[in-house]
Order: structure tokens, then sequence, then C-alpha cells
């Protein structure tokens, strides 16, 4: 059912020329959520830990038969009198799921505390029937 599509880490480059200090210690850097999954007789539960961001912040949608959980947070930098060095200026977190046999219109999720809980429901299994078919 579900998938893990291969996400690449910041520090995961394709060759040393690929590394950009400046975009390593001061730029946006991507990250990988902590996501636990779980699965009932109904349902597959997914709970991704997103602590620090809005709702608005957060992006769930599916296409193709892939679930995506985005979150982006900006911090106005207008004003960065007295600071020193500044890390939380911008930070994006993105997982991505191969899903099958779950009915994508029913998903329905809710961000409480920084985790987003997201529930999927199972479609039903197709039983393959057979008949005998009585020729006259």
């Amino acid at each position: 059912m579900f998938d893990m599509i291969p996400f690449t880490s910041p520090k995961m480059y394709q060759s040393a020329s690929d590394w950009d200090p400046f975009q390593e210690f001061f730029g946006a850097v991507t990250h990988s959520a902590a996501t636990d999954i779980r699965e009932t007789d109904k349902e597959f539960v997914i709970e991704t830990e997103l602590p620090g961001y809005d709702k608005s912040e957060i992006a769930v949608n599916m296409k193709e038969g892939v679930l995506t959980v985005k979150a982006e947070h900006q911090e106005d930098n207008s004003s960065s009198e007295g600071y020193i060095r500044r890390e939380r200026t911008q930070k994006t977190v993105e997982r991505r799921f191969e899903v099958s046999g779950v009915d994508a219109a029913a998903i329905r999720g809710e961000y409480v505390n920084g985790v987003l809980k997201l529930t999927l429901p199972k479609l039903p299994e197709v039983i393959p029937q057979q008949y005998q078919i009585e020729i006259q």
C-alpha cells in the first residue's frame, strides 16, 4: 500500500561542486518530516510531525496515486536589527507517499499540537465472483 518515494537529503549532493556552503548554512533548506503510518481494517492513518507551522502553511494533495504533504514557512526579514545570525527565515518540509487502494475523495486531515493526522479510508476489496452459466 505505502511505498515512500526516496527523498534526497540536503546533505546528499550529486558531486562536490553541487555543495553550496552559503545555501547550506544561510539559505532555505528542505527537510524531511518524521512520519508514522498505521493500518486498521478500514483505513490507513498517517501522522507527520510539523512543529512550528501554522495550518495555513501546510498543503496536502493527491495526484496520480501520490500523496504529498508539504509545509513552507517564511519569517519576516524586514527587521533584522540586532541579529548576529538568523536561522529561522525559511524552512520547507515535504513528504511523498505512493498510495493505492484508498478513497482519495474521503481523505480527512487534522492538525493539532504540531502533528498532522491524515486518515485515508480503504476502498472495499473487490472479490471476483465466479458464476456457472447454464447453456440451453
